[in-house]
């Protein structure tokens, strides 16, 4: 049994309002007339004004008295050039926020596309199957009705053509394992009456028995209520990852857990897929971009959910999945 830790799902939510920002502005308007305020009553307490005069006054040959007219000048003038910045920045902030806004569109609008692309790969390759099931399965049924009914034909008479026949009893067989082998990988048989826990059952089984990995799956929750996108991603996930632990990871102990969370009121449930093993783990420097994590990836990003591949506990490596639980179990809920 593998224990997760509680997190929350995706897309996170907001809880409560948010905190509201301080009026900055009235403030420092404020600030500023306060200042002004202060000035003036200083300034007319000291007679600033006649004071200033009065030493300007001996530097007139300077022209030192048009200085205080030249600085109010100056002062409206920068106040004229921050007004102008300030419009400015308004026109790029709102030209951002558009350009933002279209890549937000264009994001939901690519997650739109990849999640209808995988679901027409998921029918492409469910009829597929049911070709191979049809035509192929049923060629190689006929194949060794016929050499089973030559070879009990010739009897002894014929003993080259009865071991042709024999031979042809053997291949037929060998085509028919590898046709049920195909249409297990291309779409799960037991996925739509069996529901996605046994399904997952079955082929850690039969993994385990083909490649003497020790294998131990675990489900908590109810898990048999989601929808085909859903069933399909999970199903998918544990399927490729089981071929790279068999492939890559020299691993001799595998723990597949599944379980959906019983979160808060206030957050949403999700459902929580986590695949260790106790290999040779990541490698220094391993981008890790090959096809089969980037399917994965895709499959769990059309749903809005998170996909992550670190270090197990156990040495290895992790691959965890965390999806949001479907519209459909939600509104029955």
């Amino acid at each position: 049994m593998v224990t997760t830790t509680n997190e929350q799902c995706l897309p996170p939510r907001v809880h409560g309002n948010p905190p509201r920002r301080p009026p900055t502005t009235l403030r420092d308007l404020l600030v500023v007339a306060a200042v002004v305020v202060g000035f003036f009553l200083l300034a007319a307490h000291l007679e600033l004004s006649e004071q200033v005069a009065r030493w300007a006054h001996g530097y007139e040959h300077w022209q030192l008295d048009e200085l205080p007219l030249s600085l109010l000048l100056l002062s409206a003038g920068l106040s004229w050039f921050g007004w102008r910045r300030w419009r400015e920045l308004g026109i790029e902030m709102r030209a951002r926020r558009r350009v933002e806004e279209q890549n937000l569109r264009m994001f939901a609008q690519n997650r739109r596309l990849a999640r209808q692309l995988i679901q027409l790969q998921e029918e492409e390759r469910r009829h597929l199957a049911r070709e191979l099931h049809d035509e192929v399965g049923q060629c190689c049924v006929a194949i060794k009705v016929d050499a089973a009914c030559i070879a009990q034909d010739t009897g002894n008479r014929l003993p080259a053509t009865q071991a042709s026949a024999r031979a042809i009893i053997d291949t037929a067989d060998r085509l028919h394992d590898a046709v049920r082998g195909m249409l297990h990988r291309l779409r799960p048989t037991g996925l739509d009456d069996l529901g996605l826990v046994a399904c997952l059952q079955v082929l850690l089984n039969s993994w385990s028995q083909r490649h003497g990995i020790a294998a131990t799956f675990s489900a908590e929750g109810a898990l048999d209520d989601f929808d085909e996108a859903t069933n399909i991603t999970l199903y998918r996930t544990v399927q490729e990852s089981l071929t790279n632990i068999a492939r890559h990871a020299g691993a001799s102990r595998t723990v597949v857990a599944l379980r959906r969370a019983t979160a808060s009121p206030d957050d949403p449930d999700c459902i929580t897929l986590t695949i260790d093993d106790d290999g040779t783990g990541l490698p220094v420097g391993d981008s890790r971009s090959g096809f089969g994590l980037l399917g994965m990836r895709e499959r769990v990003d059309a749903l809005n959910g998170r996909f992550s591949l670190t270090a197990a506990p156990t040495g290895g490596t992790r691959v965890e999945v965390v999806l949001p639980m479907p519209d459909s179990v939600r509104s029955a809920a």
